[in-house]
């Protein structure tokens, strides 16, 4: 697929927790212009109204920087801009169906947890890429499965589409992560908490090159 040559390295993630529409916009546009293939949109707490003001800003921002926007699980946002992809969970669309409605070239992501089993159903059912995690203890998202890292060792062997892995990664970790060669590396407090994101940014990219 040809999307699987901008599946790869950074992949933010929109955090839950701003001081303003202003301020989440402003982190939003320093993240996007810091040349990244991917970036997700994700917000399970705004309602649909505010989640379209904010995306109606983001989506402009992602095309004028040739960035791939995707929407987490939410179906009928997709319908109102220009949207490359959707990441799904796993009470979310169904994966057989998405394909179907959305079309090969469509971006789909499929959080797998710590399951083999799942990401080989995931990729056979049509997914793009596959996330595990979380690999680390995160705030981010409640009840989560912490991941073990032998997990990786034993997908690469077997999944051919692109590894992401997601969950509690910072910069004090990554270089940990990095040694079985994931595809993508979400952050989202990993990146958004940070004073000064731009300077982050490019530290975390520094590890991830190496």
């Amino acid at each position: 697929m040809e999307n699987n040559k901008l599946l790869k390295g950074l992949y933010p993630i929109t955090t839950n927790v701003y001081k303003s529409d202003i301020d989440y916009i402003s982190n939003i546009k320093t993240v996007i212009e810091s040349k990244i293939n991917i970036f997700q949109f994700r917000s399970k707490t705004l309602s649909f109204k505010r989640k379209r003001y904010l995306l109606k800003k983001i989506s402009i921002m992602c095309n004028d920087n040739n960035v791939k926007l995707i929407i987490n699980d939410d179906y009928n946002l997709i319908k109102s801009f220009d949207i490359n992809g959707l990441h799904i969970g796993s009470s979310d669309e169904d994966l057989r169906a998405a394909r179907k409605y959305f079309g090969g070239n469509f971006i789909i992501g499929k959080s797998c947890y710590d399951s083999i089993d799942l990401a080989k159903y995931s990729e056979e059912n049509g997914a793009s890429y596959i996330s595990f995690g979380a690999m680390y203890p995160t705030m981010s998202k409640e009840s989560v499965i912490i991941t073990k890292h032998s997990v990786l060792v034993d997908a690469k062997k077997v999944i051919k589409i692109p590894i992401c892995v997601i969950g509690g990664i910072n910069k004090s970790n990554i270089s940990n992560l990095m040694k079985y060669e994931p595809d993508m590396i979400c952050m989202i407090s990993g990146i958004f908490s940070q004073k000064d994101i731009k300077k982050e940014i490019k530290d975390i990219k520094s590890k991830i090159l190496k």
